[in-house]
């Protein structure tokens, strides 16, 4: 009799578990299918590692181009050279790394500024003048003429450009007897450490009374 009474207890203890089991298991499912939407899904590993390279691929890239154009260019942004104190009214315009400064001058002539240059600092001087005439075959007369127009602005800029020694240069250049003169020879200007030049380029002839003079300075370290 005891044994029969120790049966019935096992059994009912068994189908309590087996009822709890199956209520368990029948909230288990809704509860997860209702939460879902809150899970941070991770991305695999290897997806996480690749994106990161890729990304720091193009991070190096673009600190290497940086690195260069820096090193490329050694010259500083170009800025105003003329004292608005001693010639006013120029107009200055930047482009990347280019400056263009435009004024007409008190002798009625044109002058643009052009100031370029990475591993040195470069001013052209282009005037356009219709006082002088339009044979550009007279070299030795154009020399003499761009020292005048170089006397002119000479004052008022104020750069690492020296334009005084330029029109020295120009006229020890007249003085010599050795070389027949010409257009386009680098005259050199340079003292003490820092290595200087002026190209006094072709005169063009832009119409029947008007030229264009192109005059180049260059200055670096030696």
């Amino acid at each position: 009799m005891a044994l029969l009474e120790n049966m019935k207890t096992g059994y009912c203890a068994l189908a309590l578990f087996c009822c709890v089991t199956i209520s368990f298991n029948a909230c288990k499912k809704p509860y997860q299918t209702n939460t879902k939407e809150h899970y941070t899904i991770i991305k695999p590993t290897h997806e996480t590692g690749r994106k990161k390279a890729a990304d720091e691929k193009v991070r190096s890239v673009i600190a290497t181009k940086s690195e260069a154009k820096k090193n490329d260019c050694i010259t500083s942004i170009p800025q105003r050279v003329i004292d608005a104190s001693v010639l006013p009214g120029a107009e200055f315009k930047q482009v990347d790394l280019m400056g263009y400064e435009k004024i007409e001058l008190p002798t009625g002539d044109k002058l643009l500024i052009i100031n370029w240059g990475c591993t040195s600092y470069n001013l052209t001087f282009r005037f356009e003048t219709s006082r002088f005439g339009t044979d550009t075959g007279k070299v030795s007369q154009w020399y003499s003429i761009l020292t005048q127009l170089l006397y002119v602005i000479e004052p008022a800029i104020n750069s690492p450009v020296q334009v005084q020694h330029g029109i020295n240069g120009i006229h020890q250049y007249l003085e010599q007897d050795t070389l027949p003169l010409a257009y386009n020879v680098p005259l050199n200007l340079s003292h003490d450490s820092v290595y200087a030049d002026l190209v006094f380029e072709q005169v063009k002839i832009l119409n029947d009374t008007a030229v264009c003079i192109d005059a180049t300075f260059s200055v670096s370290a030696m």
